[in-house]
């Protein structure tokens, strides 16, 4: 049934009573920096006075890892996804890295491409993924060139993501870090950071797998992509379950796609989800899409600061 003016009218005062009573300050002056958009200001402030009214013990974090929590680009140099760690990989022979490239030239336009419908993208990304995959464990990787390929790579972690993680480790917020990319090189780069990974902090990506002689020989199934990731957290219930009372949530990502992980907490009552994307590059030619989909928008590829920022003002 349609909403009567009178009830409309009541829900706003109330709304407007609630805001009173909190500090909604550090909330409007993370929203006025000058590199957050955001689409509905009134509803976006609604929600984010919703964490701040519910504070740490109510707040959970899924994040997107490539290009969420790592730089697209850092001065000017383009970075490396956690795929990209491996299939640039200077040990590598001459014949993946050419095979590799090729596959990431014609599939990655096709990843960051907005217009492309949901299912024929998800029917796209499980091509190149499957490719991918198979093409890395042609080369018999050993786990120490995995950490190698890690050690060596152009991933790059956003600055001040350090502090993020730090902050959520003090005040005992899960941090879940979902991602299409490979698991160990995740791993690897957040120990290298000497970012804790205790029972607070959870990943759910890609793994390979070895054989007694440490060489890989396969990805866990099903394989992660840009467009499954409503799908697999099908299979983590268990986390989401562990974490229902925690009903206040924000969701990072880079691609319209990851908004895809708010499906993990649907189960949850009273679920207020904050979806914040980072809009890395083509910001005019992408910006109207990104608006629609996210709750707040980041431009420019920024380092952490922005959400640094936000957190501590729900605190």
């Amino acid at each position: 049934a349609a909403l009567t003016p009178s009830f409309k009218l009541s829900y706003y005062n109330e709304y407007k009573s609630y805001l009173r009573m909190i500090d909604v300050q550090p909330l409007k002056a993370f929203l006025a920096a000058s590199n957050v958009r955001c689409r509905d200001h009134e509803e976006v402030l609604r929600k984010l006075s919703q964490l701040k009214h519910g504070g740490y013990n109510k707040l959970q974090v899924l994040a997107d890892f490539d290009y969420t929590i790592t730089h697209l680009y850092n001065n000017g140099d383009r970075k490396s996804s956690s795929f990209g760690a491996v299939e640039k990989y200077s040990r590598l022979s001459d014949d993946f890295r050419t095979k590799a490239k090729a596959l990431f030239d014609h599939y990655y336009p096709l990843e960051v491409d907005p217009n492309i419908p949901h299912d024929k993208k998800t029917e796209l990304m499980t091509e190149w993924f499957t490719k991918s995959s198979q093409l890395i464990v042609s080369e018999n990787l050993s786990k120490a060139a995995l950490n190698d390929a890690a050690d060596t790579s152009k991933v790059c972690l956003r600055e001040r993501f350090p502090e993020f993680a730090s902050m959520l480790r003090r005040d005992s917020v899960p941090l879940l870090v979902f991602s299409a990319g490979v698991g160990q090189i995740i791993e690897r780069v957040l120990d290298n950071a000497q970012i804790s990974r205790d029972s607070g902090v959870k990943i759910i990506a890609n793994r390979m797998e070895f054989n007694q002689n440490n060489d890989a020989i396969r990805f866990t199934s099903p394989l992660i992509t840009t467009g499954n990731k409503a799908k697999v957290c099908q299979s983590h219930q268990e986390y989401f379950n562990k974490h229902h009372d925690r009903s206040n949530i924000i969701l990072l990502g880079d691609n319209i796609e990851d908004c895809q992980m708010s499906a993990c907490v649907d189960g949850i009552p009273g679920s207020n989800v904050i979806k914040i994307g980072f809009l890395n590059d083509k910001v005019e030619e992408r910006m109207s899409l990104y608006l629609s989909t996210f709750d707040i928008v980041i431009l420019n590829d920024p380092d952490f600061g922005d959400i640094v920022d936000l957190v501590k003002a729900i605190n």
